[in-house]
């Protein structure tokens, strides 16, 4: 694969010509100072890549036409990871949808808990959260961009992962079974959430409620961290 990395919406069929955003084309022929003839790859972060020739070529709206020499589609990972965080504050958000994405996650859900405090309209950002994950999965040269769904309460997105197999931890205490023990359990590909809570934590009341729903208490490690640090460890953890 190329060292270069360009999102496009789509990875056609070998041999096609597409075309790439003026912010791709600018970060390929400014910050890189590649040119025509040069190669590049192409992924469009659900599994198709392909290794495609950059062109002088410019389509009616000005943007830059590749060649695509080569096509593939890789297979998503298994077994699929799912960080499920209370939204942290300010643009604490950011780096934990760049981070995870970086790391490996597969989907992020961001759920509401009784001591929740986010930005009002936070996750109405829809369009710069998906530009966040778009390049860190481009930096992590990932072939699936992760999936942020939209979420809900605690019990609300316990209960939906419950629904489609996946195992559920939650991240609450020191004290607790370490993470890779618990992840070391189960079957290799059965499906894997942890929820991380707010800053205040989950209430006794929460932690009851997701115990009824045979959710794993685990540690992430002897220190307290922030939620979106705590989403990093889990999904490095889940990972390795």
């Amino acid at each position: 694969m190329s060292t270069l990395w360009l999102h496009v919406e789509l990875v056609p069929s070998q041999g096609d010509m597409v075309s790439i955003g003026r912010d791709e084309a600018r970060h390929a022929f400014g910050a890189r100072r590649l040119h025509a003839g040069d190669m590049v790859t192409l992924f469009d972060g659900c599994g198709g890549l392909a290794q495609a020739r950059l062109s002088e070529t410019r389509t009616r709206d000005g943007e830059y036409l590749v060649e695509l020499i080569t096509r593939e589609h890789a297979p998503s990972d298994v077994p699929q990871t799912t960080i499920a965080f209370a939204v942290p504050k300010g643009d604490r958000l950011s780096t934990l949808l760049d981070l995870t994405t970086q790391a490996g996650v597969s989907r992020l859900v961001p759920i509401d808990c009784a001591r929740s405090v986010v930005d009002a309209g936070k996750r109405d950002r829809g369009e710069r959260w998906h530009r966040v994950i778009a390049e860190s999965t481009k930096v992590a040269k990932r072939a699936w961009m992760p999936e942020l769904t939209v979420g809900g309460t605690l019990l609300h997105v316990a209960r939906a992962e419950r629904a489609r197999g996946a195992a559920l931890a939650v991240a609450e205490c020191a004290t607790a079974a370490p993470l890779i023990a618990w992840r070391d359990s189960l079957p290799a590909t059965q499906p894997r959430t942890i929820f991380i809570g707010p800053e205040g934590g989950f209430e006794p009341a929460e932690l009851d409620a997701m115990r009824a729903l045979n959710a794993t208490m685990v540690s992430l490690g002897p220190c307290v961290m922030r939620v979106e640090m705590a989403a990093v460890a889990a999904c490095v953890l889940l990972r390795s």
